[in-house]
């Protein structure tokens, strides 16, 4: 990830994934509560409030093996 904008794009999108999780129903977050929704929370939190401070291989895993699960159940729901 060493383009500045696609970074730029990546943080921003996990800021607003971030900010929906927070807005999910309960019944949402217990119907799939093997999704760890304070985590995803916690990392827009993190990204909002250490900017410079971004570990992006973190970022990079987090893409390519967490969001293709929330996807799926997303679109389940």
């Amino acid at each position: 990830m060493n383009n500045k904008i696609l970074k730029s794009a990546v943080v921003y999108h996990f800021q607003i994934i971030g900010e929906a999780t927070k807005k999910l129903s309960p019944e949402l977050i217990n119907e799939y509560s093997e999704i760890n929704w304070k985590d995803i929370a916690g990392m827009s939190d993190k990204i909002v409030h250490s900017y410079f401070d971004i570990d992006f291989v973190l970022v990079w895993r987090v893409i390519k093996q967490d969001l293709p699960v929330l996807k799926v159940l997303l679109i389940l729901y």
